[in-house]
């Protein structure tokens, strides 16, 4: 990345002093202070700054929906077009990517991580970073969880993965990949090996809509998106030429984008309107753009197939003012259903835990104490298990929440 092209943008940045940037970054990066010594040409020290909040500044910078958060705070938003912060957080993190933060000390304490997504990752380094013997799991074969799994090609470069793998290299991290806790190894037998654990296992299992199917196979954008299972090859011989597909997050604009890339007519319905919607506004604009048709204020009922034709069957719907000031609650427009043919459904409306990780081992979690917490006092949990957002962000802030506490001593360890 070019400096002189990162130091214009860079440049644009007021340095507010209410700093509404900051406020809005679930990872509080002092960004104003970060802008200003671009500015200066001091590339070390804006680096130093970033990485005292944010160690995950190539994975955030690429993926994270800025026009959300930071971009959407920033000032010029009155006047003009907001800074490029997530670029500008990227291009400095390729700056530096062959930089490490080695300890100081080494420190005789075993930590282990149990998957290895942003939340993982950036718990793993800061332990690895603070002195701390890390080893990690993860049941893919290579680091990023679903950043690995779902995120498509065209939107991140797994490149980058690489080099953050060459990171814990340097750290002395070790893996054991292809590794399944709760099948290949059990939680239980781990409690006792290591004086601190951090799980973040993330979601494992994709969320369905109650609606009425008879007889037919309905897909998983989180299945179809893996490249583990399935192959572009696989996925166009598999669907059909007109596809459905049920939710507006990122991951049902990740697969809408790469079934167009297929050549397949792809629509989309949700229940609420495109501005309510989980996903960034520039994806949603770049599906549009790429010929994907979002069908709002409309939710599935059932699907079925009557004269050897499929046929989703949905109601209008209308969003009504919550009593406690919340989003708007979704209702069903009376008498307004509408018939859709198609080839084939996929529902993209989230993902949930799986408990196998847990089995048998006699670990709960504990969010009256804290939404780190469980009943060991030295196993922690974080990542999308007790996130709201589901966002990259908040996931790596989780890990490095939990890295804090431990460096604190702030737990027991008489396990």
């Amino acid at each position: 990345m070019d400096k002189f092209i990162i130091q214009t943008e860079a440049k644009r940045c007021l340095e507010c002093k209410h700093k509404p940037c900051v406020y809005a970054c679930p990872a509080h990066n002092n960004i104003p202070e970060y802008m200003s010594k671009i500015k200066q040409g001091l590339w070390e020290e804006a680096r130093t700054i970033w990485h005292s909040t944010s160690n995950l500044p190539e994975l955030c910078g690429s993926l994270c929906q800025n026009e959300n958060m930071c971009e959407g705070a920033c000032t010029l938003n009155k006047i003009h077009k907001p800074v490029k912060i997530g670029f500008i957080e990227k291009g400095v993190s390729e700056l530096f990517k062959e930089i490490v933060d080695y300890p100081k000390d080494k420190i005789n304490h075993r930590h282990l991580v149990i998957g290895l997504g942003p939340a993982g990752i950036a718990n793993a380094l800061k332990m690895a970073e603070y002195g701390y013997i890390v080893e990690a799991i993860d049941s893919n074969a290579l680091l990023g969880g679903t950043v690995y799994n779902l995120v498509p090609d065209f939107r991140f470069d797994k490149s980058i993965l690489n080099d953050i793998q060459h990171k814990f290299d340097r750290l002395g991290i070790k893996i054991r990949y292809n590794t399944y806790v709760g099948k290949d190894v059990l939680l239980k037998d781990l409690i006792h090996e290591y004086d601190t654990i951090f799980i973040a296992d993330g979601l494992g299992l994709p969320s369905s809509v109650d609606i009425q199917v008879e007889h037919l196979k309905v897909y998983y954008a989180q299945d179809l998106l893996n490249k583990n299972i399935y192959s572009k090859k696989d996925l166009s011989a598999m669907l059909g030429d007109k596809i459905y597909i049920v939710g507006l997050g990122n991951v049902a604009i990740d697969m809408a984008r790469t079934l167009r890339r297929l050549h397949k007519e792809v629509h989309i319905i949700y229940r609420r309107t495109i501005e309510d919607a989980p996903a960034g506004k520039s994806e949603i604009e770049a599906a549009i753009n790429e010929g994907v048709t979002i069908h709002e204020l409309i939710g599935p009922v059932s699907y079925k197939m009557k004269n050897k034709i499929k046929l989703l069957n949905c109601e209008k719907t209308c969003l009504v003012q919550s009593t406690t000031g919340g989003r708007g609650l979704v209702q069903r427009v009376p008498n307004s259903e509408t018939y859709f043919q198609i080839d084939d459904l996929i529902f993209a409306t989230g993902q949930k835990t799986s408990e196998v990780l847990f089995h048998d081992s006699g670990v709960v979690q504990t969010p009256e104490i804290s939404p780190f917490a469980t009943n060991y006092p030295h196993i922690f949990v974080g990542g999308d298990r007790i996130n709201k957002n589901k966002r990259i962000v908040d996931a790596m802030v989780t890990g490095l929440t939990v890295a804090n506490q431990i460096a604190k001593g702030s737990y027991e360890t008489n396990h």
